[in-house]
């Protein structure tokens, strides 16, 4: 409790200050704010190591298997879904519905196998 005994008017020494209660909307929305932009972050790091791609990769292309696979091309995510048609150290060669795609390792975000293909096709 803070002594305002010293004031000359009775409102300002009566007064009861609400702390920290008045300042919860002005930290709640920033906090808002700044979870919304944590969800909107986009990470460009891939954690799977170069010999962990060559060997998912490696896995997709000897058996043929519908793969799909998250690069980085300017700055941006492009998922890329199709078989690997060629496989080297540096990078792959993807046939899509549409083209061949030719994939950097340093590329690639992400592999996995497409779901979708395999449930069409049991």
């Amino acid at each position: 409790m803070v002594d305002r005994s010293y004031l000359p008017f009775q409102s300002a020494r009566e007064y009861q200050d609400t702390g920290m209660q008045k300042w919860m909307g002005f930290f709640l929305s920033e906090h808002t704010t700044a979870l919304s932009d944590d969800n909107n972050h986009i990470s460009y790091l891939s954690e799977l190591s170069v010999e962990t791609k060559l060997l998912l990769l490696s896995q997709l292309y000897s058996n043929q298997l519908p793969s799909c696979i998250v690069v980085l091309e300017n700055k941006k995510k492009v998922t890329v879904i199709g078989t690997i048609q060629h496989l080297s150290q540096d990078y792959i060669l993807v046939k899509t519905k549409e083209s061949q795609i030719t994939v950097s390792l340093e590329q690639i975000l992400s592999i996995r196998l497409d779901e979708e293909v395999l449930d069409e096709s049991a």
